[in-house]
C-alpha cells in the first residue's frame, strides 16, 4: 500500500504541470507544451522555494523598527510612558517656541543691608541732619566729611545691584525657547541650570565694568574731590605779581600718593574738637575719593551696636540705630568687602523654581511616538513573506515558461551543430572519431550504401544538458538575490567612524592671544602634511603654518 502510494505520488510530481498551453505559446505542439510546462513546474517550484528561503533568512536577520504612537498623550500618561520607554520616547510640541516665564521663576535674595534702613533715602537725611553743614569745619580724616557720600553711595549701589539682577533675568525670562521635540525632566532642568548659570555670570560682570570705567574715567583726569581727599591747592608766589596755584597728591597709609593710586586708604576715624582724639570705626576706611575708599571698607560697623552708638553720638542723631541681623547671613562674613559684595551684586543666594509640568503644557506634545529594533519577530516576518509571496508567484509564473523555451532552443541549436558531419580527407586521423565505411559498387558507379558513424564526446545526452542549463539559471539567479539581499542588508547598517589619529608637533609661533581659540589642523597645500589654522584674536587674522614634515612648520608654502 505504502509503495503504491510512494510510486503514485512519485508519479504525480513528475508530471505535474501548473502552466497551461497558453503560458508556453500557441506555437508549440500539445505534447512539446506539456513536457515544456513540467520542466517549468520543476524551475518553478525551485526558484519559488530558493528565493522564499533567502527572505525568510534576510527578514530575520534584518533588524526590525518597530514603532508605537501615542496621540496627544496627558501628561500623567506620558509620565508612564517615560518610566515604560525612557529615553526612546518621542515627543513632538504642537509649539516650538514659547518664552521662559511660562515655566521658570527666579527671584535673588540680596544682602539684608540692602533691604535695610541704612539705605532709605529718609534715614540717611535724618542722620547727617545734625552735622555741621559746612563740612570743612571737620577735620580732612574725620569721617564725618564721607559719612554722608558713603551712605549715599551705598544706597546707590544696592538700586543698580537689583535693578542690574532684575533686567538680566527679565531679559532671560522674556526670551524664547525653541525646541521641536519635547526635552526630557533631566534635560530640560540640566539646560536650564546652564542658563541661569550664566545669568550668574555676566550679570555682575557688566556692573563691575561700568564701576570700573567710571573710576578709570575719574583718576585719569585727575578731577579733584570736593572733599579736598584726593588733591590740594598750594599757593606759590614769586614776588608781589608772580602768584599760582598748584594741586599736591594726598599722602595715605604706606606713603601712598593719590596722584599715583586711587586706591589709597586710611583708618576712618571720629575726631574730638576740642582734644583731637581719634575713635576709629570698625571696618571704615577714607582715601582719596569716597567711592574708592568705601569698595575697600566693610560693614562691620552696621553689625556693631556700639560702632553705630558711636555714629549716633557724634552725628547727634535723635532715635536709636538698630544693626543688621548676625543670623541672616548665609554666603558673605561681616569682614567681606564692599568691592567683593558688588562682584556678587550683593546677592546671598538665587532661588530658581522650574516647573516641568508648566512647560508640559506650553509644549503640548501632538504626538508621542517609541521607536525600538528587534532582530526577529514571527508575525513581522509572516506578514512580509505573504505579502512578497503573491509578486513572487506572478514573476515567476511568466518568467520560468519563457527560461525553459529559451533553454531548450539552446540545447536544439547545441545539438544541431554536434549531428552536422563534415567531409575529412582519408589520410587524416580524428581523435575525436572513427568512421568504419563500407563501400559496394553497384551498376558501374561507386555507391555509397551504409555508412556506420560513432560520435565521441560531440552529442550530449538531452536529459543531461537540460539539467545542468536550468542548473546554471538557477545558481545565476540565486547568486544574484543574494548579492542584491546581502548589499541592501549592509547598506542598511550604521558605518564606523573613522577616528583619525593625529601626531603632536611642538610648534612656537607669535601671536598675542587673550583667551584660548579654535584651531584646525588640516592638508591645506595638499602635500600629504600637517597645517595649522588658528585665528589671532590680537589683530584679527587668521594664520596657517604649513607642515614641513620634520616636526616643523613654515609661514609660506
Amino acid at each position: 500500500m505504502m509503495q503504491d502510494l510512494k510510486k503514485c505520488l512519485r508519479t504525480k510530481l513528475i508530471e505535474l504541470n501548473i502552466f497551461t498551453l497558453r503560458d508556453i505559446g500557441s506555437d508549440v505542439d500539445r505534447i512539446t507544451a506539456k513536457r515544456f510546462g513540467q520542466w517549468a513546474t520543476r524551475l518553478y517550484v525551485i526558484l519559488f522555494i530558493s528565493a522564499l528561503t533567502i527572505l525568510i533568512f534576510y527578514t530575520i536577520i534584518r533588524p526590525h523598527i518597530l514603532t508605537k504612537n501615542f496621540d496627544e498623550p496627558s501628561f500623567i500618561f506620558y509620565n508612564h510612558l517615560r518610566k515604560t520607554y525612557g529615553d526612546e520616547l518621542k515627543c513632538r510640541c504642537s509649539k516650538i517656541a514659547f518664552t521662559y516665564n511660562h515655566f521658570v521663576e527666579i527671584e535673588p535674595i540680596f544682602h539684608s543691608v540692602c533691604t535695610s534702613e541704612f539705605v532709605l533715602e529718609g534715614w540717611r537725611l535724618a542722620l547727617v541732619k545734625g552735622l555741621d553743614p559746612n563740612l570743612t569745619v571737620y577735620e580732612q580724616k574725620d569721617y564725618r566729611q564721607f559719612l554722608s557720600a558713603h551712605l549715599q553711595y551705598l544706597q546707590g549701589l544696592c538700586q543698580l545691584s537689583i535693578q542690574s539682577v532684575n533686567n538680566s533675568i527679565d531679559e532671560f525670562l522674556t526670551s524664547l525657547l525653541v525646541t521641536v521635540e519635547l526635552l526630557s525632566v533631566l534635560n530640560f532642568e540640566n539646560r536650564l541650570n546652564i542658563l541661569t548659570e550664566q545669568i550668574k555670570i555676566n550679570a555682575p560682570i557688566l556692573f563691575s565694568r561700568l564701576l570700573s570705567s567710571t573710576q578709570s574715567i575719574l583718576h585719569g583726569n585727575a578731577i579733584i574731590s570736593t572733599y579736598g581727599t584726593n588733591f590740594n591747592y598750594r599757593i606759590l608766589a614769586y614776588g608781589s605779581r608772580d602768584v599760582y596755584a598748584y594741586t599736591e597728591a594726598t599722602i595715605y597709609d604706606d606713603e601712598c600718593s593719590c596722584g599715583l593710586s586711587p586706591n589709597c586708604t586710611m583708618q576712618g576715624t571720629l575726631i574730638e574738637r576740642n582734644s583731637s582724639r581719634k575713635i576709629p570705626l570698625k571696618g571704615v576706611r577714607m582715601g582719596c575719593t569716597p567711592s574708592q575708599s568705601f569698595l575697600v571698607s566693610t560693614l562691620e560697623c552696621f553689625y556693631d551696636q556700639s560702632c553705630l552708638d558711636l555714629i549716633q553720638h557724634y552725628t547727634n542723631y535723635e532715635n536709636s540705630l538698630t544693626p543688621l541681623s548676625t543670623t541672616n547671613l548665609s554666603h558673605f562674613s561681616q569682614n567681606t568687602t564692599i568691592g567683593e559684595l558688588i562682584n556678587n551684586l550683593f546677592i546671598e543666594q538665587w532661588s530658581t523654581q522650574i516647573n516641568y509640568s508648566s512647560y508640559y503644557q506650553q509644549c503640548s506634545p501632538s504626538i508621542c511616538s517609541y521607536t525600538s529594533i528587534e532582530k526577529f519577530n514571527i508575525f513581522h516576518t509572516i506578514t512580509v513573506i505573504l505579502g512578497i509571496q503573491g509578486g513572487l508567484t506572478i514573476v515567476l509564473k511568466w518568467i520560468c515558461p519563457k527560461l525553459v523555451r529559451i533553454g531548450s532552443k539552446i540545447y536544439h541549436h547545441r545539438k544541431n551543430q554536434s549531428n552536422t558531419v563534415h567531409p575529412i580527407n582519408t589520410n587524416q586521423v580524428s581523435s575525436n572519431a572513427t568512421y568504419n565505411t563500407t563501400i559496394q559498387n553497384t551498376t558501374g558507379n561507386n555507391k555509397i550504401t551504409s555508412m556506420n558513424i560513432r560520435l565521441q564526446n560531440d552529442v550530449i545526452p538531452r536529459g543531461q544538458s537540460i539539467f545542468k542549463m536550468i542548473f546554471v539559471i538557477i545558481l545565476l539567479i540565486c547568486i544574484l538575490v543574494g548579492a542584491t539581499v546581502l548589499s541592501v542588508y549592509y547598506a542598511r547598517q550604521k558605518p564606523s567612524l573613522c577616528h583619525p589619529a593625529f601626531k603632536q608637533l611642538s610648534i612656537t609661533t607669535s601671536c598675542q592671544l587673550k583667551t584660548p581659540g579654535a584651531s584646525v589642523i588640516a592638508d591645506v597645500n595638499s602635500d600629504n602634511q600637517v597645517d595649522l589654522i588658528f585665528p589671532c584674536q590680537y589683530d584679527r587674522t587668521v594664520n596657517i603654518l604649513f607642515g614641513t614634515g620634520n616636526g616643523t612648520v613654515k609661514t609660506t608654502m
